[in-house]
């Protein structure tokens, strides 16, 4: 019958070998919970199914970002009509889930397709059979999130998109690249595998050919090569050349350089499929207590990140991969586990572009029936993870588990980790292969002596406990892969680390040489343990040197120091000169490598942050160990301006340390609202150029009493009188001093209590998000909004914790907001002040405000401030005489600085500077040169 059908549509459209045809099924589905597991019995699945009650949900998307379904865990059901136009007929169809989590089967017109059990790895089901062409088709999924893995939360749904792809009948499944640089002459192997596949077709003679390219130049093409597919057959071929020295770039984190590999299949001369994929050219090995990339030693550092957030779960949009990769490559991030579960290709592609080198995990953790070598599941997560993710320079190793290896919890956890560690070898020989172990210490033997190198947990006594790895595993590098000590706090002013206090008992130790700490961002959770390890009842688990709204703790500050690829970079100004010292890192120390083609940028502010004057001066070639760098800047006029800011820039325009001096202090904030309680009083302000702190001054009977400095946006006065008049006003603090303070108001305790703390306000499609703090007797929270100030004409009530959403508003439109929260014993808190916020769905970036440019030779060193939600810049370069235009494109989205180059001298050129999203772009903004 399959010969038959295909065979008949082979005859009836010659146009089946067209190209590859891209069909989204992202959008509007119709969704419906099913606590009750009805769904299977009422026939859900059927086509006919009225579903007339069904609520809708946006694909991507995760139904815990919906307030009725904000801790639903269960199962839910999913509907989606699509049409498939007469022209598919012949043609081979798949349908794409790249993420659906966790447990999920598939319905087709009521036929089922299959299931799926690995949430966070693609799965698809050729449908050419199954599809009415011409006529409307029905998809449905019954998807289930009861499966979690440690504190993680389970974000429940279709949680990345979903497509078809119509092609050929014959077409390229994958393409497996392996690149092998020779150190010593320079050149590289390079190595294509890939699978051709013949999804209904007679027996068929193709052609196939292999392109090489490097930013759109063509470096290598094959000859085409014949080949011949019989009906339902899939095969395997292999290509391979040597490119020579001059066209070999080897990829590294602070140079990721990208090659193109495209494969090409033809039928009678026509192209009717084409595979690309990028790939780098870099090499990863152990030697001894070394762990060297491209023959050369390194001591890297990095975090764990758990990838979600609280306004777009973890359907992980562009913006959120970039503004979470582009932070941690301002804090010198160049290596981690990174993440307990496999990230998608998106995250991965900016990975491979942005330069940090991480593994890839199958997550098995804890007492865990999985840990079995005779296991369906985790060898089919193992294969297609590698299968997957092949191609991505980033990826550095394969990990078979976290945190498996008491044998009296998991007793085959020996063999399991052997023979996944071999699976993973035999997968792929030029990666490491890895188990990310807790007990390597505490026990002999222990699993991670089959890895290649010692991945160690631990969170207190770092330094023994990596000695104590050390003396059972003798002979190999340790990595930290996840230290930490205790939770802290979600207030990021009240939010320390003693990152240098723990760096300092694993710093200058051969065999310890990088470490991951736990984590870069708070995360939602209900994970309950000591006091000290249990998340707050906000769910928002305070392990990050950023909250779960990406908003920086102090922490993030230190971090940013001891992660530094320097260990101290100073800088004085005194008799129109800067003098600049930049201290490097001893051969032991972490983090430690060699610096190349790094930059100094020096820039001149007055009090609005324009740059009035600057420069940049390359260092040279820094090892660890080398003697310090020192520079004098002469010829530079500190006059009008507010401050200079000197930056260590890595070769990609990341600011990795920086200080400032200031010429002058703050000018005086504004108070914009005082919230009064029977016991305190709360201060709320918008912060202001030249300021690093806060701090408010007050008394009954005048300013003589002050807080403690702050680097939130609000204030707290404990401690006061009920029923007592006070007197208070605001000062902003840098280092030069103090300003004036802001005009005295006069304010009164009451029997009123405190609104919650508004963290953010986030915009959504049709909707915004509020993030707010949580206390232990809130019983429930009230929003009012309108489209006017003051006027609010609606009123919601809520009992989401941390987080709520308000929908079902209009893209574009202002709304004005204020929120309140009701104690457990019903009495209602103040208002908060007022807040505005427009939903952003579909629309353009906003413009980014331009602080200006300074030039060198050919060169523009960009200063700006990035754009939320931005995905990247374009920078228009126009000749001042002429009258052509140059575009370059910025890949970061949330660095403030970027580099640019022109034909000639950069003065010659009149620069712009305009935001980009998957929307388009915003309008453009002039960047101005002081020189």
């Amino acid at each position: 019958m399959k010969w038959q059908l295909f065979i008949c549509c082979f005859l009836f459209s010659l146009s089946a070998f067209g190209q590859l045809q891209k069909v989204s099924l992202n959008g509007i589905w119709q969704f419906k919970t099913d606590p009750y597991e009805e769904g299977l019995t009422a026939k859900w699945q059927a086509t006919n199914y009225p579903a007339l009650d069904w609520d809708e949900l946006t694909v991507p998307g995760n139904w815990d970002l919906k307030n009725e379904y904000a801790d639903y865990a269960g199962t839910a059901w999913y509907r989606k009509q699509f049409e498939a136009p007469t022209n598919w007929l012949g043609k081979a169809i798949r349908l794409h889930f790249e993420s659906v989590y966790n447990d999920v089967e598939v319905w087709l017109n009521g036929e089922k397709l299959g299931e799926n059990h690995v949430g966070f790895l693609p799965f698809h089901f050729d449908i050419a059979e199954k599809v009415r062409m011409g006529a409307s088709n029905t998809l449905v999924l019954r998807v289930n999130n009861v499966f979690k893995r440690g504190a993680i939360w389970n974000w429940g749904g279709i949680r990345r998109p979903v497509w078809l792809e119509v092609t050929a009948p014959i077409r390229i499944d994958h393409q497996h690249i392996t690149a092998v640089p020779h150190l010593q002459d320079g050149t590289a192997t390079i190595t294509a595998a890939f699978q051709l596949n013949n999804l209904g077709v007679p027996t068929e003679a193709i052609e196939f050919e292999w392109i090489i390219s490097k930013k759109g130049k063509e470096y290598w093409r094959s000859n085409r090569t014949k080949a011949s597919l019989k009906g339902f057959q899939k095969i395997t071929q292999k290509l391979t050349t040597q490119l020579p020295a001059a066209q070999v770039d080897l990829w590294h984190f602070n140079t990721p350089h990208l090659y193109r590999s495209e494969l090409v299949v033809y039928r009678r001369g026509k192209e009717i499929h084409r595979l690309n994929d990028r790939f780098g050219i870099r090499k990863i090995e152990v030697d001894g207590y070394q762990l060297k990339l491209n023959g050369e030693s390194i001591r890297p550092v990095g975090f764990n990140i758990v990838a979600e957030d609280r306004t777009s779960g973890n359907t992980l949009p562009l913006w959120r991969i970039k503004e979470d990769v582009d932070m941690m490559k301002a804090l010198g991030v160049n290596m981690a586990r990174l993440n307990h579960l496999p990230l998608p290709k998106e995250y991965l592609d900016y990975l491979d572009e942005a330069g940090i080198m991480v593994f890839e995990e199958v997550s098995l953790w804890g007492k865990d029936r999985m840990v079995d070598p005779d296991h369906p599941l985790p060898k089919y997560w193992l294969e297609k993870m590698i299968e997957t993710k092949f191609n991505h320079p980033s990826v550095i190793g394969w990990s078979v588990g976290n945190e498996i290896g008491f044998v009296d919890r998991n007793p085959k956890v020996m063999a399991y980790v052997k023979g996944a560690i071999q699976k993973a070898k035999t997968l792929d020989p030029n990666r490491l292969a890895i188990y990310v172990s807790h007990s390597v210490d505490r026990q002999q033997p222990d699993p991670a002596e089959f890895s290649d190198l010692i991945m160690l947990n631990t969170y207190g006594n770092w330094g023994k406990r990596a000695e104590g790895a050390n003396r059972n595993e003798p002979n190999k590098p340790i990595f930290m892969s996840e230290f930490g000590k205790e939770l802290t706090h979600e207030d990021p002013n009240l939010a320390y680390i003693d990152i240098k206090g723990m760096l300092a008992q694993m710093r200058d130790t051969e065999y310890l040489i990088g470490v991951s700490h736990w984590t870069f961002n708070d995360y939602r959770s209900f994970w309950k343990a000591s006091p000290t390890w249990t998340t707050p009842p906000s769910q928002n688990r305070g392990w990050g040197v950023v909250n779960i709204f990406r908003q920086k703790k102090r922490a993030y500050y230190d971090f940013r120091k001891q992660y530094a690829p320097v260990r101290s970079l100073e800088a004085d100004y005194k008799n129109n000169a800067i003098s600049i010292k930049v201290e490097a890192r001893s051969k032991q120390d972490i983090p430690a490598y060699t610096l190349r083609s790094y930059q100094l940028a020096w820039t001149l502010h007055d009090e609005q942050q324009q740059v009035i004057q600057g420069g940049m001066e390359e260092l040279p070639s820094l090892q660890p160990g080398s003697a310090d760098w020192q520079k004098t800047i002469q010829n530079v006029t500190a006059k009008n301006v507010g401050s200079l800011k000197v930056a260590l820039l890595d070769p990609q325009a990341y600011s990795v340390l920086d200080t400032t001096i200031y010429f002058g202090v703050p000018k005086s904030p504004v108070i914009k609202s005082v919230h009064t309680a029977s016991n305190k009083i709360r201060i709320t302000f918008d912060k202001i150029p030249q300021a690093k702190y806060y701090k408010a001054r007050y008394g009954e009977k005048g300013l003589d009493k002050e807080t403690t400095l702050t680097i939130n946006s609000f204030i707290e006065i404990p401690g006061l009188a009920y029923a007592k008049d006070y007197q208070v006003a605001l000062v902003a603090v840098n280092d030069k001093g103090e300003s004036a303070p802001s005009p005295t108001q006069s304010v009164r305790t009451d029997e009123d209590e405190l609104p919650p703390i508004i963290w953010t306000t986030v915009p959504g499609d049709k909707a915004f998000f509020v993030g707010y703090s949580v206390g232990d007797t809130d019983y429930l929270y009230e929003l009012e909004y309108g489209t006017n100030p003051g006027n609010y004409t609606k009123k919601l009530s809520f009992n989401n914790v941390g987080v709520l959403q308000v929908p079902h508003l209009q893209n574009g439109e202002t709304y004005y907001y204020r929120f309140r929260r009701r104690m457990q014993w019903g009495f209602a808190s103040e208002w908060s002040h007022e807040m505005a916020v427009q939903p952003d769905g579909g629309m353009t970036p906003k413009v980014p405000i331009a602080y200006g440019f300074v030039c060198q030779n050919n060169k523009a060193l960009l200063h700006f401030q990035p754009v939320k939600k931005a995905t990247g810049y374009e920078v228009r370069m126009r000749h001042k005489d002429t009258g052509q235009e140059n575009l370059a494109v910025i890949h970061s989205a949330q660095s403030p600085y970027a580099i640019v180059e022109t034909p000639q001298n950069i003065e010659q050129y009149d620069l712009s500077i305009r935001s980009l999203n998957k929307f388009g772009s915003s309008d453009w903004v002039q960047m101005k040169s002081p020189n």
